[in-house]
């Protein structure tokens, strides 16, 4: 299983630094595409079409983005407990008296409690995914800089020769 996700992560890898564009241009795609990944499973898959709008209003590539968002699936696990934590943190704890009350019908306080829960995880989600997605970007274009730099000097000592 891990061969299997090692794998794929490096075909990934390699799609996205042989991608063609300015390397500005391939980050920004990339870093949208894992902002929106983060903030795709609070949302049930919904943020999914929030890919394509910003992918056109930051002028960014639509493939990085996509890679971006395959990529995101096999990395986020790592990151849940902690989006959960950190928007609990931000939006504040439960407020545990609403259960302590049992006039309230069972599907009252399921209500309730998902408002809780998905609200303290949709905003730790998306401040995560906003931090990610900055370091992804310096990231990406980081590599891109360096794989053409090698690329180059590769061409430049195979024309000499």
């Amino acid at each position: 299983m891990w061969k299997k996700i090692y794998r794929k992560l490096k075909f990934e890898y390699y799609k996205l630094i042989r991608m063609k564009g300015a390397p500005s241009f391939v980050a920004r795609g990339f870093s949208v595409g894992i902002f929106v990944e983060f903030i795709t499973l609070p949302t049930f898959g919904l943020a999914f079409l929030l890919l394509f709008p910003l992918i056109k209003i930051f002028r960014a590539s639509l493939p990085a983005g996509l890679i971006a968002f395959v990529i995101g699936k096999l990395v986020l696990p790592v990151f849940m407990v902690l989006n959960y934590n950190l928007g609990y943190a931000i939006v504040g704890k439960p407020m545990n008296e609403h259960f302590a009350h049992g006039a309230m019908p069972p599907w009252e306080k399921w209500l309730l409690w998902m408002k809780e829960k998905g609200l303290a995880y949709f905003t730790g989600s998306a401040v995560m995914g906003f931090v990610v997605a900055i370091a992804s970007y310096f990231l990406v274009y980081a590599a891109l800089q360096l794989y053409r730099r090698k690329k180059m000097r590769r061409s430049v000592s195979r024309s000499t020769s």
